[in-house]
């Protein structure tokens, strides 16, 4: 099975990677160190805060993320989980790093509290195995930052798949927001999801070949605008979207990537979760290939042009902001592409 992609940022590899009790002792905590890390699978997804973790699979390319349950109804993950890369074209610079094209939701498998290609069906999908997204919903500041030539969508990597119905019985997790004062006194905190590999992010390492969830603890290194950094945490392929959870069962970041630093997580504060509130109680954002195709959408207080096979196009009219703008098809002699 396909995992999410490797990408190059400069000479650094940066690895896409798409919660809570400590399970690990601290004292053991990943420093890239696959034995250790072997040493953090889950042995019972069925047990909190796991059973709120979800593997999520698009069944039309084979590759995989994680999530969170945050509502019986919502699972809360990466942006580029959602999303698929496509070659940049000339209108965007050239250059994307990011993936900007819709994925089908309806294809995007979901499986609460995966347990593995092992066991039991009761083990593998405690809370059923027939859910599916419906609709997504992403931040407009995660497409500016996609479309822009060497842009970093790393403080809006984040998104919300609304399923097509709500999971029963399976338990959620609440929001929480991890502040300076937790960065300085090293709280520990805990990442959880399906990675591809048992090690840093080296493809070299073995694979998770049971597609089991693996759980690592340690601490925040550093805090970059709307990112978390750790250098003793470690996530990779396959670990997008899983959630980083402080000590009070509170999600408080969302895994991003990684590369030769270390490993990036986009922070939950106060404004993004404002926005995933919003999100969660109207729908009236929400995406999907069959609801954006050829159109314009409102996102937040900016505009996003969707082509017919779901890319995205952030365009903006040139001008006073008192002129009407156009929303006609993007064209050269009246708009600027971000």
């Amino acid at each position: 099975m396909k995992k999410l992609r490797m990408l190059q940022v400069g000479l650094a590899a940066l690895t896409f990677t798409g919660s809570a009790v400590t399970v690990v002792n601290p004292a053991s905590a990943f420093v890239f160190d696959p034995v250790k890390f072997q040493k953090g699978r889950v042995p019972n997804t069925r047990m909190a805060p796991f059973s709120s973790i979800v593997f999520i699979v698009d069944e039309e390319t084979g590759e995989t993320g994680s999530g969170v349950l945050i509502a019986p109804d919502t699972v809360l993950t990466a942006a580029h989980v959602v999303m698929r890369n496509r070659a940049p074209s000339a209108r965007s610079g050239g250059s994307s790093l990011w993936p900007r094209q819709l994925i089908n939701p309806s294809s995007l498998h979901i499986r609460p509290a995966y347990g593995g290609n092992t066991g039991s069906d009761f083990e593998r999908y405690p809370f059923g195995w027939n859910h599916h997204g419906e609709s997504v919903s992403i931040r407009a500041d995660y497409f500016q930052e996609a479309l822009r030539p060497g842009g970093d969508s790393g403080d809006n990597d984040i998104a919300l798949i609304h399923l097509n119905a709500p999971i029963e019985g399976a338990p959620v997790l609440p929001l929480g927001e991890f502040r300076r004062q937790d960065l300085d006194r090293r709280e520990l905190v805990t990442a959880i999801g399906f990675p591809a590999f048992l090690g840093g992010g080296n493809q070299g390492m073995p694979f998770n070949h049971n597609d089991s969830m693996y759980v690592d603890s340690g601490t925040i290194d550093a805090m970059t605008g709307r990112q978390l950094l750790s250098r003793n945490l470690n996530w990779t392929n396959g670990d997008s979207g899983g959630p980083i959870i402080n000590s009070r069962n509170q999600v408080v970041g969302i895994m991003s990537a990684s590369n030769s630093y270390g490993s990036f997580a986009t922070r939950i504060d106060s404004e993004l979760t404002c926005w995933i509130r919003q999100q969660m109680a109207s729908r009236s954002e929400a995406l999907a290939p069959h609801l954006v195709s050829h159109r314009w959408r409102q996102l937040g207080n900016r505009r996003v042009y969707f082509d017919e096979y779901g890319v995205a196009t952030m365009i903006t009219a040139q001008g006073s902001a008192d002129e009407p703008m156009d929303l006609s098809l993007p064209k050269k002699n009246n708009h600027t592409e971000l």
